[in-house]
This record gives structure tokens, C-alpha cells and sequence, in this order.
């Protein structure tokens, strides 16, 4: 028999240790529980629907594969999958002309109906047929697999346009084809207009045909190719270079396949790399490179590369009408002339 003391100690004891007894009760219903529900699922009997009462699994359960299929790897995919790159299209055959420049053969164009100003940043123009000028005033702006019938410029200085695998006809305007800076012309037939393309600094112009130029009657509008009247950061790279209409009654005719003058600001940063400059005595020379005393700036004229080129003869002997080359200065920082030749092969000496 328990005395009122024991008693009364006893339930000291409770009261100082409850929170243990508690513990010790939850513990013992968890195990009792744990036993009873492994007990049923060893007997057969259906197992509890977790879905409907308990949470859902911290982690993906990989599924049971149905029989005679092979069971999925137990180990997730990645969430993101792996960059894919496409590689660029190969270098035309030869020099560029109109086998390997435009359009690409099988592509269908349809009629463009956006703005002829583009002032979205990243607009992309694809397999399109467009039919005004345009002036993008946006940056990262495509043109590409495209036939642009009127002039294209980039205006103000976040604009930045990148044209390939297009033909641009620049039309009968005093006016570039392709003009002014921030610009990239890869595997393009262009043509028309007072120049084929004007740069003012920040232009790269690759595997291109740069020909065809427009003079109206009874002016006397100055054409080129290529030109700058001033700029840095310019390259031309494996392209087709000429300027071709005939001289008229009045002045108006070609200066040059690639014109370099320091009207506006130095001639800086230009690579000129294994480019075919097609002849033609309407020209005065096939090649203006930079350093020029009667330009204002063209005594800064600097870092001029003019490498791994073919000049035309024609029918002058000499590319053009006075010299294949002019205004190249060999002792200007950074200029370099070197593995330039004739298209029969010889050697063309330093300017």
C-alpha cells in the first residue's frame, strides 16, 4: 500500500519531470504505430493512400518501369540542358560574286510589313522582302536572308545593325547603300547608291559583293565601294570590291574600289585582308588608304593594314586609271603593306 507521503513525493516528481514523461509517451505511440503499419503492409493488406492524408515526398520517386520496358535512370535531368552553338556557314568559293552572295537558294520570301524606321532593340528581319528604306535607330538589328529594295543606315549612336546572306540595292539616290557605323555585312550583294557602303567608324564588312554603283545623269557624284570620310575600327575581309559606272561629261564618275579620306576625322584602325579589287580605268586609283596632306585630317592617318590583297590589271595594266594604290604611308605608326599581288601573280610592291 502507497503511505500519503509516497504518494505526495510522487507527484512532486511528475511535476518536475512532465516534460520528459510527455516525450516518452509521444516516442512509445510513434514506435507502437511504426509497428502496427509495417505489420500490415508484411500481412497484404492495403496500404494507407499517403496522398490523402500525409505530405508528398521531398523528392522524385523514380518510377516502376512497365514489364519488358527498360526503367528510367534513377538520376534527374538537368533542369537547364546544354548550350547548342550552329556553326557558321562555310566560306564561299573563290571571290565573292553573285554565286555566293544574297539570298540563299530555296529561300522563299515574304512580304515585310513592319516599320521602315525600327526603333525595337534586337528586331530581327528574316526571309523577307522588303520594299523602303530603312532606318534603324535600335540596337542589335538584323537583317538577314532578306531583299532590302531601298538604302539602309543606322541613326544615332546605340544603333547597330547586322546584315548577311541579303542583297541591298541602294537605289538612285546620293546616298550609300549601306551606311554609317556600328555595322557588320557578312556574305551580302550590294549595289546601287552613291557607295555601296559608307562607314564612319565601326564596321566589318566580310564575304561580301560590294559593285554596281548608281550615277545620275548629268551629276557629278563621286563613287566608291567602300568608303570612309573619317573613323576607326574597320575591317574588310574577303570581299569583292569595284566601282564600275563610266565617267560622265560633267566630273561625275568612280574615285576609287575602297576610299580612305580624312575629311572628318583620322583614318585609324583599318584592316584591309585579302580582298579582289576588280579593276576599271573610270577610277582614278583601285585603292585610297588613309594619309592624305590636302585632307584635314589626313596626315593622322594610322595603323592601316592593307594585307594579303589581289589587284586586277584590266586594261590599264595598273587597276585603275593612275595606280592600283595612293596615300599609304609606310612610316606611320602601326601601317602595314605586305603579301599584296597582281592577278597574275606577281608581286605588288610597296605604294
Amino acid at each position: 500500500m502507497t503511505t500519503g507521503s509516497q504518494r505526495s513525493s510522487a507527484a512532486s516528481w511528475l511535476r518536475r519531470n512532465a516534460v520528459f514523461v510527455a516525450l516518452g509517451l509521444v516516442g512509445a505511440t510513434a514506435a507502437a504505430y511504426a509497428v502496427v503499419t509495417l505489420s500490415s503492409g508484411a500481412g497484404g493488406t492495403e496500404p494507407t493512400d499517403l496522398a490523402a492524408s500525409d505530405p508528398a515526398p521531398s523528392s522524385p520517386v523514380a518510377p516502376t518501369a512497365p514489364e519488358g520496358t527498360t526503367a528510367p535512370p534513377t538520376t534527374m535531368p538537368a533542369t537547364t540542358p546544354p548550350p547548342t552553338t550552329t556553326p557558321p556557314p562555310p566560306r564561299p568559293t573563290g571571290f565573292p560574286d553573285a554565286s555566293n552572295t544574297g539570298v540563299p537558294s530555296g529561300v522563299n520570301l515574304t512580304q515585310y510589313s513592319g516599320p521602315c524606321t525600327i526603333t525595337r532593340d534586337g528586331t530581327i528581319i528574316d526571309a523577307k522582302n522588303v520594299d523602303c528604306p530603312l532606318v534603324v535607330k535600335a540596337a542589335n538589328v538584323v537583317i538577314k536572308r532578306s531583299f532590302v529594295d531601298g538604302w539602309i543606315a543606322t541613326d544615332g549612336e546605340r544603333a547597330s545593325l547586322r546584315i548577311e546572306d541579303s542583297v541591298v540595292n541602294g537605289g538612285r539616290d546620293q546616298i550609300p547603300a549601306i551606311g554609317y557605323h556600328n555595322l557588320t555585312v557578312l556574305r551580302s550583294n550590294v549595289y546601287g547608291g552613291q557607295a555601296s557602303v559608307n562607314c564612319s567608324g565601326d564596321c566589318h564588312i566580310e564575304d561580301s559583293w560590294l559593285h554596281g554603283q548608281y550615277l545620275a545623269p548629268g551629276k557629278n557624284w563621286h563613287l566608291d565601294g567602300f568608303l570612309s570620310n573619317g573613323g576607326s575600327n574597320m575591317t574588310l575581309i574577303h570581299n569583292t570590291l569595284a566601282c564600275e559606272p563610266a565617267t560622265n561629261s560633267v566630273g561625275g564618275g568612280c574615285t576609287a574600289a575602297a576610299a580612305l579620306f580624312g575629311d572628318f576625322d583620322p583614318i585609324t584602325h583599318v584592316t584591309i585582308d585579302g580582298n579582289l579589287f576588280v579593276a576599271s580605268g573610270e577610277m582614278s586609283y583601285c585603292l585610297y588608304a588613309g594619309t592624305d596632306d590636302k585632307k584635314p585630317y589626313g596626315e593622322d592617318a594610322h595603323h592601316i593594314k592593307v594585307i594579303n590583297n589581289v589587284f586586277q590589271r584590266g586594261e590599264t595594266g595598273k587597276c585603275a586609271a593612275y595606280g592600283a594604290w595612293t596615300s599609304f604611308d609606310h612610316d606611320a605608326a602601326g601601317n602595314v603593306w605586305s603579301n599584296n599581288i597582281w592577278d597574275d601573280g606577281e608581286r605588288l610592291g610597296r605604294p
